[in-house]
């Protein structure tokens, strides 16, 4: 399995392709679920920005706590006019195929995923998949032609916002990856790591993404009357694994088992206190055997 190693790599963009969007058909605390990527147009420049703000609050008159805020991301896409079928998918307006021709009426909202890649000077590419946002409805000019080369293209804004969703590599701390939504990933091919020559076959988010080549095991949760927070049934080798434990209600955690490549972990791997379920380097099968009984009812009569 390719490991991580830093190198320092000097390089300025120049290049951006391969722009692909599809829409999210769910994205709720049970799923994200888009369409299949499909290729849009050629693209001249993207551009992303996102506004954050820090402040400080102050007691005692000293400065004690910092505030943090990041809003949604607004990336500005410049490419070819795209066909009027197109226009009316990401604007949420009409079309009729029969005619060929575009309904400026009453929106109706989508979410779409999208996904390209940029290009460094060193001929290597980042690539990008933001999970979920809404499109403009872009402004138009078209000028007279004269004796010049100048011409217009068109521009649209991508308002790119948090899934509902919580995947399972949405936050590391303090080094082991907790559920946590998203708002896109960015996998960039100096590292060596990852196999692209899939990448743009499906919508990538932080769970898609896997190491070439690398060994994964399963998790399997063998409860009852008991949940995990962690629904991941699989999980790479050499990564952590975390995981709470919680009784249904009406219920105590009588029993609780822990094993990774057939050998007992339980010691180190559950905590009672709390329910959690913690392997900082997995190197085998992990099997979760969990059991809650009922909480005997107190009879005050």
């Amino acid at each position: 399995m390719p490991t991580f190693q830093q190198e320092t790599q000097y390089f300025e963009f120049r290049g951006v392709d391969s722009f692909y969007i599809a829409p999210v058909t769910q994205d709720d605390k049970d799923g994200y679920v888009t369409g299949t990527p499909v290729y849009f147009q050629p693209v001249q420049e993207i551009g992303k920005t996102t506004d954050s703000a820090s402040e400080a609050h102050y007691y005692d008159n000293k400065a004690l706590i910092v505030v943090n805020s990041e809003s949604a991301d607004t990336i500005a896409i410049t490419m070819t006019p795209p066909m009027l079928d197109q226009l009316a998918q990401i604007t949420g307006k009409s079309f009729d195929e029969t005619t060929g021709m575009y309904v400026d009426g009453e929106r109706q909202n989508q979410y779409f995923a999208i996904m390209y890649r940029t290009k460094g000077t060193d001929g290597k590419y980042r690539y990008v998949s933001r999970l979920k946002g809404t499109f403009n409805i872009p402004e138009e000019t078209v000028s007279t032609e004269n004796d010049g080369t100048d011409t217009t293209n068109t521009q649209v804004t991508f308002t790119g916002v948090y899934t509902a969703y919580e995947f399972n590599k949405g936050k590391k701390v303090n080094g082991a990856w907790v559920k946590g939504s998203a708002k896109g990933i960015v996998v960039d091919e100096r590292y060596g790591l990852v196999d692209f020559s899939t990448f743009f076959n499906a919508v990538q988010t932080p769970d898609s993404i896997q190491a070439s080549g690398a060994e994964t095991f399963s998790v399997t949760n063998t409860l009852s009357h008991v949940a995990d927070s962690n629904g991941a049934t699989s999980v790479n080798s050499g990564d952590s694994f975390l995981g709470a434990l919680t009784a249904e209600t009406g219920y105590t955690m009588s029993e609780v088992t822990v094993t990774m490549g057939g050998d007992d972990v339980t010691a180190t791997a559950y905590t009672a206190a709390n329910g959690v379920v913690y392997i900082a380097n997995v190197t085998g099968d992990i099997v979760i055997t969990a059991t809650a009984t009922e909480t005997e009812q107190q009879n005050d009569g």
